[in-house]
């Protein structure tokens, strides 16, 4: 008798225990994403871009240029300048823009690309720098996260290396 009730209450706390699992993320849903908000987490600028520190507004569409992104302690990218295109949609087909990127009133990069008709397409294009502070890229598309022409949802993403030896 002893050992039924003990199989009894050990398949009791099992289910209690399945059950308590179940809910349990409901109920503390809400301490968890206020720990969360709370904790100043942000995504890191090698990712998102960084800020945008100035837009440019061309009727149809408006250009979006970054805060440079330098890397940070362990991080093997190169120093660049995000442009963002956007929307995609309103975009002409061709696109060559000179871009003030550092806003000194010169243009840095001229920015060429063509839209193919397939938003799922590869999308490629060239960037030629005017001055020595940024590299030039040639039929270049997503080949790292400094260097890039890309379509991410109704937005053209150009990253732009800045020129290390410029730099020193």
């Amino acid at each position: 008798m002893r050992g039924r009730i003990l199989s009894i209450l050990a398949y009791m706390g099992a289910a209690l225990t399945l059950a308590g699992a179940i809910c349990v993320p409901f109920v503390l849903m809400d301490f968890f994403s206020n720990a969360v908000a709370h904790a100043g987490l942000h995504i890191d600028p090698a990712y998102s871009g960084g800020t945008v520190s100035r837009t440019f507004d061309r009727g149809s569409y408006k250009i979006a240029v970054y805060q440079p992104v330098e890397p940070r302690l362990l991080e093997r990218i190169e120093p660049f300048v995000q442009i963002v295109f956007g929307p995609a949609n309103s975009l002409p087909s061709h696109v060559s823009e000179a871009i003030d990127l550092d806003g000194d009133g010169q243009p840095d990069v001229r920015v060429s690309f063509s839209l193919p008709a397939d938003p799922d397409a590869p999308l490629r294009g060239d960037v030629a720098a005017l001055n020595g502070k940024y590299a030039s890229l040639t039929n270049v598309a997503g080949e790292s996260f400094s260097r890039m022409v890309v379509r991410a949802g109704n937005q053209i993403v150009v990253r732009v290396p800045l020129n290390r030896q410029a730099a020193r």
